[in-house]
């Protein structure tokens, strides 16, 4: 059944907004150091979610279940190389999904992982951004070489070293690239406004993400002595040892190569602790900024009275909780995101939902407001009952979970949250076997720094696993998605050729023996490519109109491909 909630059409708009790595460092959910008007603009003119949680607490799983509704067991994509196409070639996405109903899907930014921005979900190919100047000062690609040259042969930053870990340059907005993301939204926005159909218009921000890089002046908006800043915290007492991360991604950093692991003896000082505070928070600031503007365009375009708008992150972020930063674990820290819904005539803007949300729900939740079909497959629930009534309950839990390869061994950690408890169940990855277990009482510790998984009630215990169990059973995983190259067939060469008789670019990536895609060979209309391949091996085809997704393997005698 669809719900279109005071819509003046019976299709409004969409703006769809994602920020990575973003928590609910944000004023209108209480954060006091938080400098974001334009956020809280949005969080009056909509409902606010306050116990909304992602699938997976990194980008491209996070991204994936979202973006085609299923959660990560189904879909089969639980790290950051496997593009959810070789796990589910025939996956429908949002944007696809409302393209069927008469939308014009447009994408910006970041909205699934970078890599794999997948071009059969949207109607038009992805523009590509202006060039942009460095943010960093001269000298600074001198510097990462220099120290690059000092690490031992075998360290895995030798070749994959990235600049300073924060930037604060003196440019205007635009000169970086969520502002110059968010011009090109604000011209499609108005060109997509003067069309008979509606629109899905999707812009995926950058910041706060690694490297903290904003303008000056939205660092000048914060005092960082008054930040606050966390150094004093420490790794759960009786938690496996693989249920917390690393902080190995602020390692990617030349200014933070040796960043301390949580567990480390050495600490992160109060300066340095107080700067990247400081940095984040003012990405956060200048993202806000990026989205007033967006907010502003709609006004002016007269589009704000039948345009739904949500806000969403992929996940959240670690700034010194369990004496680590980043993300990727089960814990509430980094699986907790902010998420804002608004949409015309909502009878209950300004309003916040205690209420517990999964980001797989807004698949649902937007074909209802949209007055469009649901379709069967999504795992999510509709939350447009709690945009009527943020008192209604929607769901009994919300369910996240981690994959963590730990001294050779692989895991699979599932989370449910319910209105008091976390409750974590770690499984070996390739048989479900029950490893470890995890409780956290929320009604008297939100820091989640007592694991009762030892002491609570025996029935405690089992009622949390039986409901865990109910959507989550004990099954073995495999890694390896079905699509992919096969190792084992006899190593014989054959010849595959392409040859591109479309109007657009065709891109054709090889795919490894685990599923994960190659470097591209890009195809130029009325280009033709001949790649030595073998037997065994597989290609998948994309154009960057989206209208070609193949997949192909080579045979004996070679073959042409001719894509058209």
């Amino acid at each position: 059944m669809t719900t279109s909630v005071g819509a003046e059409s019976p299709h409004p708009n969409i703006l769809f907004i994602a920020v990575d790595d973003l928590r609910p460092s944000i004023g209108c959910y209480g954060d006091r150091h938080a400098i974001t008007p334009n956020i809280d603009r949005l969080a009056k003119l909509g409902v606010r979610f306050d116990r909304a949680h992602c699938q997976v607490a990194v980008c491209n799983p996070s991204r994936a279940s979202l973006m085609t509704g299923l959660r990560p067991d189904k879909l089969g994509v639980w790290t950051l190389p496997i593009h959810f196409r070789e796990a589910m070639p025939t996956a429908v996405t949002m944007p696809q999904w409302f393209r069927q109903y008469g939308y014009r899907a447009v994408s910006h930014g970041k909205i699934f992982h970078n890599p794999t921005p997948d071009p059969q979900s949207w109607s038009e190919p992805i523009r590509a951004t202006p060039r942009l100047k460095s943010p960093y000062p001269d000298g600074t690609r001198k510097h990462i070489r220099d120290v690059q040259q000092q690490l031992p042969q075998s360290d895995w930053r030798k070749n994959n070293l990235r600049g300073p870990s924060t930037a604060a340059p003196e440019v205007d907005d635009k000169q970086l690239i969520d502002g110059a993301r968010t011009d090109m939204a604000i011209e499609d926005l108005r060109r997509l406004g003067n069309r008979d159909e509606p629109f899905f218009l999707a812009m995926g921000y950058i910041r706060p993400h690694l490297a903290w890089i904003a303008p000056r002046k939205y660092w000048d908006f914060h005092d960082p002595a008054s930040l606050p800043v966390v150094t004093d915290r420490s790794v759960t007492a009786n938690n496996p040892p693989y249920a917390l991360s690393n902080s190995y991604e602020m390692t990617h950093y030349v200014d933070l190569i040796d960043f301390p692991k949580p567990w480390d003896e050495q600490r992160v000082t109060d300066a340095r602790a107080r700067h990247l505070m400081h940095a984040y928070y003012a990405c956060v600031t200048y993202i806000d900024a990026q989205i007033g503007r967006l907010l502003d365009a709609l006004d002016q375009e007269g589009l704000a009275d039948n345009t739904i708008v949500v806000l969403w992150s992929d996940h959240g972020w670690k700034l010194g909780e369990f004496n680590g930063w980043g993300k990727m674990t089960n814990y509430e820290i980094d699986t907790r995101v902010p998420l804002i819904i608004s949409a015309p005539g909502l009878p209950t803007a300004g309003q916040q939902s205690d209420e517990l949300a999964e980001l797989l729900d807004l698949y649902p939740t937007l074909c209802d407001l949209a007055g469009i079909a649901t379709p069967e497959f999504v795992d999510g629930s509709s939350l447009v009952p709690n945009l009527k009534d943020t008192s209604v309950h929607v769901k009994d839990a919300a369910y996240s979970q981690y994959y963590r390869n730990f001294e050779g061994r692989e895991y699979m950690g599932y989370a449910i949250r319910t209105s008091e408890y976390r409750f974590v169940e770690w499984r070996d990855f390739s048989t479900g076997e029950v490893t470890a277990r995890e409780l956290f009482d929320h009604r008297t510790d939100s820091s989640e720094s007592i694991n009762l998984a030892d002491s609570a009630p025996q029935e405690l215990i089992d009622r949390m696993t039986d409901q865990l169990l109910i959507s989550h059973p004990r099954k073995p995983l495999t890694m390896t998605p079905p699509v992919h190259s096969n190792p084992n067939q006899p190593r014989l060469r054959a010849d595959i050729s392409f040859l591109n008789k479309t109007e657009t670019t065709v891109m054709v990536f090889p795919i490894t023996p685990r599923g994960r895609r190659g470097r591209a060979e890009n195809l130029q209309p009325g280009v033709e490519v001949t790649i030595k391949a073998r037997i065994g091996g597989v290609y998948v085809v994309e154009s960057k109109d989206g209208t070609i997704h193949q997949i192909h393997s080579p045979s004996i005698p070679s073959r042409t491909i001719v894509l058209e």
